[in-house]
């Protein structure tokens, strides 16, 4: 057995609640980004470094038509494209390889042996809040589900839009998603189906199951259990505590990670680009749906908001699928990648 460093804690059934070797995704800065209206749009967040990742995300509600600017980042600087004037939201994440200057670190702090930090006093971690399953598309003959609407147990009660991740059965096309209700009371999603026979075969017209899970930055709820381990910060509020179910990153993507597959849907007056990007091969985890499945708003063109869509494609999880909307046949739009990870549950759902 590999020498194991940290920490490792276990409920009063003997299961483990933490452990040290699992990585899960850390805060390091939420904030709120106004676009200035041009094309491109650059931010200086010092935050940012070689190991974060960063999620920029809407704030608005504008159901099926919600969108977000595509996004790309370097070592203390965010670019958005064409993000308009509005308010977006920017999560800086991370591993937990940075170094802590912050004040106020105090608590407990584990590192793991590739010596990434997994618990402190100062950066909150992404918890599981609810979860779930779904049936959309080819129900039956006749019988086509073009929507699912799924609503939370429990509204969010975060400023920033929670994060949904989903893991499909096997096939899924899905596109123009969007979250429900707004800042302070996020109450669900919905997404819409895009299964294409022609264009990926006959499991097209069966129904597509997906498992989802719904995971924010809120301070943990729920019963604390006796047994485990709590964090509280600076003022004493729990920040921490081994009864919360871990969201655990899998695996992030490089620069912008998504190529041109030459595979696109097309049809009578119909033209859809297809991209792809390197993917887990694992069936356990599921994908970060906020971003890349919410449409992408092109100004200057007659048909400025454009769905992508995607998932994966029959029997594969090598790579994730997106496809994007551009049925002039020009203005071509590539899919966001950096916003995109894979995650899954610490503990089963």
């Amino acid at each position: 057995m590999a020498a194991q460093y940290g920490l490792r804690a276990r409920d009063a059934a003997g299961v483990v609640t933490l452990d040290t070797t699992v990585t899960p995704i850390r805060s390091l800065k939420l904030l709120t980004v106004t676009g200035n209206g041009a094309f491109d749009q650059y931010v200086s967040i010092p935050e940012i470094k070689a190991q974060s990742f960063v999620v920029v995300d809407a704030l608005a509600n504008n159901g099926e038509n919600t969108w977000s600017p595509r996004a790309w980042w370097t070592d203390g600087q965010l670019q958005l494209r064409q993000p308009s004037s509005q308010a977006w939201q920017v999560m800086v994440l991370s591993q937990g390889g940075e170094p802590f200057s912050a004040p106020g670190s105090y608590g407990i702090r584990a590192t793991n042996n590739n010596v990434r930090t997994q618990i402190d006093a100062v950066n909150k971690v992404l918890s599981v809040a609810s979860s779930g399953q779904f049936q959309f598309g080819q129900m039956g003959p006749g019988n086509y589900v073009q929507w699912a609407h799924v609503d939370f147990p429990a509204p969010v009660a975060t400023y920033e839009r929670p994060l949904v991740f989903f893991n499909p059965e096997n096939y899924l096309m899905a596109g123009n998603f969007y979250i429900k209700g707004g800042p302070g009371a996020w109450t669900g999603f919905a997404v819409k189906a895009y299964a294409n026979a022609t264009a990926h075969g006959s499991i097209a017209q069966s129904p597509m199951t997906v498992k989802w899970l719904c995971a924010s930055y809120q301070a943990p709820v729920g019963p604390v259990g006796q047994y485990g381990a709590r964090v509280r910060d600076a003022s004493g509020v729990l920040t921490f505590h081994t009864s919360i179910n871990l969201a655990a990153l899998n695996g992030q993507p490089a620069v912008n990670s998504f190529y041109n597959s030459s595979n696109p849907i097309t049809g009578a007056g119909y033209y859809a680009t297809g991209y792809q990007m390197g993917w887990t091969n694992s069936a356990a985890d599921y994908f970060l749906a906020n971003a890349v499945l919410s449409c992408t708003n092109i100004f200057q063109t007659a048909q400025p908001i454009r769905a992508n869509f995607g998932g994966f494609l029959p029997n594969r999880r090598d790579v994730l699928q997106m496809y994007c909307d551009n049925s002039s046949g020009i203005d071509p739009v590539t899919p966001n990648g950096r916003t995109l990870f894979a995650a899954r549950p610490v503990k089963p759902i």
